[in-house]
């Protein structure tokens, strides 16, 4: 190397070339001389570090593609994705006649929701019982859905309630049964633990809600669940105070799930007249007395639209119901009931009754929530 340098330093520069300072070159290969020559050692060990550095290279981006795959495999918590865990599941829902709510995949879906009941559980599908005046056709196959249920029964305080979420596909509209629409979805791919509702729901006893009452809306039954709501005017001197005011009542409302959006109700109506009056069907209108045990106890009333209704047996409906407005008095200046729209976001004192209570009612059993 040495006798290349001197060689490159006599040579005259040619016209193109640039001028370098021969002296400079001179001591590079001086300098490169009185060091040695490159020993075979020397090269080995380069290369063996060239190759280390490879290797390293690659068994990291292999390491790194390797956990990330098993991230990929290992479902989050509370998603079920093997199909022996999910058809147990499904087949315990079946088991405990638990209801399946459906919604399909549109911008107003919360409007389109069906109850159902889940009839049979086949190889490849699940087949859904509809309420009756509901008939599929052709044109829901292949329809994205949304399904929503529980397992458990009984009240919050003594048995746990796991809610379910899944989302598939139509996959059949099998031929109608005597009585009701039948409905084929394809077995989920996966199944979520979690609720319908943006907000947390309670079975509560039914001595945490002494009243609850649905009510039609009209004039007449405005002024009585005001006369209910407000503290009734002091008596004047030497008079006794009036008695409370009451409700009218036009069935048994048995509440089997509630939360600051509303609540699911089981109604037993005591007669055709109160039918007439409440006129109990998806999209109707209705008027909710609720008292929430409390220290002071609290009284509401709501605005609320019935979501979706099932009937369970003769006389018996399952109720959805959402809290739309809420009540507030009268206004000092027009003496007109006053509305606080909800928008949707809910009736936030309800919402922390309910996490206060259902807080309380675990804790007191020892259970832990699930839901």
């Amino acid at each position: 190397m040495t006798e290349r340098l001197s060689m490159f330093a006599t040579q005259p520069p040619s016209f193109n070339e640039p001028t370098l300072d021969r002296h400079f070159v001179q001591q590079i290969g001086e300098s490169f001389g009185s060091g040695g020559a490159v020993t075979p050692a020397l090269v080995t060990l380069a290369a063996t570090v060239v190759i280390f550095c490879i290797l390293a290279f690659f068994l990291g981006r292999l390491w790194l593609r390797w956990r990330q795959n098993r991230e990929d495999a290992e479902p989050p918590v509370g998603m079920l994705t093997d199909p022996p865990s999910i058809r147990e599941v499904l087949e315990n829902a079946l088991l405990r006649r638990s209801k399946v709510e459906l919604s399909f995949h549109q911008k107003d879906e919360r409007r389109r929701s069906i109850a159902c009941a889940l009839a049979e559980i086949g190889r490849n599908s699940l087949t859904l019982e509809l309420p009756a005046g509901i008939s599929p056709g052709p044109s829901w196959v292949g329809r994205e859905v949304d399904g929503f249920f529980q397992i458990g029964q009984g009240s919050a305080a003594g048995k746990r309630k796991i809610f379910y979420h899944f989302s598939t596909q139509v996959s059949a509209v099998p031929k109608a049964g005597k009585h009701t629409a039948l409905l084929a979805l394809a077995i989920p791919e996966r199944i979520v633990l979690s609720q319908k509702r943006a907000f947390l729901r309670m079975a509560p006893p039914s001595s945490a809600i002494p009243v609850f009452e649905i009510l039609p809306q009209d004039d007449a039954t405005l002024r009585q669940c005001l006369a209910w709501l407000l503290p009734p005017p002091p008596p004047e001197e030497g008079q006794e105070p009036p008695p409370p005011a009451t409700l009218p009542s036009l069935g048994r409302f048995s509440v089997k799930d509630i939360s600051g959006g509303g609540g699911r109700v089981e109604t037993r109506l005591l007669d055709k007249e109160g039918q007439q009056r409440l006129g109990l069907a998806a999209g109707t209108g209705c008027y909710v007395a609720l008292e929430l045990r409390a220290d002071p106890p609290q009284r509401y009333v709501l605005g609320a639209t019935v979501r979706r209704v099932f009937r369970e047996s003769a006389g018996v409906l399952d109720l959805g119901l959402e809290f739309t407005s809420r009540l507030k008095g009268l206004s000092p200046d027009t003496g007109l009931p006053v509305w606080r729209p909800l928008k949707g976001q809910g009736d936030e004192s309800i919402e922390n009754w309910v996490v206060r209570k259902y807080l309380e009612i675990y804790r007191d059993k020892g259970v832990e929530p699930t839901a």
